[in-house]
């Protein structure tokens, strides 16, 4: 199940945040952010900065629902912002699986990349 939309107008309000807050933020309109939030998928670079403006995995932006848990190895923030924080800073890992990690999400990018476009197709 695709959880986007509600998880970007959770991720917003949880920082109290209007839809032209968001869109500020991001860099586009406050269409668009209605938009999203009501199931279009924005484009790849735009997907980018949500995760990084939330400090979240994609593939848990898209496929849990964040209302009800917390992205993989996080916890319901505390802090004024709402972002959520990480619950142990891996301050331990190596170059090794970090690189590991940037592989599996490429991967995880490209296989998303290629399933919007199917969707984008279908719809035409």
């Amino acid at each position: 199940m695709n959880y986007f939309s509600k998880n970007i107008k959770f991720l917003r309000e949880e920082r109290k945040w209007g839809q032209a807050e968001l869109a500020r933020q991001l860099n586009v309109t406050r269409d668009n952010v209605a938009s999203y939030e009501r199931g279009s998928i924005p484009k790849l670079e735009v997907l980018v900065k949500i995760v990084n403006l939330f400090h979240i995995d994609l593939k848990d932006l898209v496929e849990k629902d964040l209302e009800s848990t917390p992205p993989s190895g996080y916890t319901i923030a505390t802090d004024s912002d709402g972002a959520y924080q990480p619950v142990d800073q891996n301050d331990d890992l190596t170059l090794e699986s970090l690189q590991k990690l940037v592989k599996i999400q490429e991967k995880y990018i490209k296989a998303l990349e290629d399933k919007i476009e199917a969707s984008s197709k279908k719809t035409l």
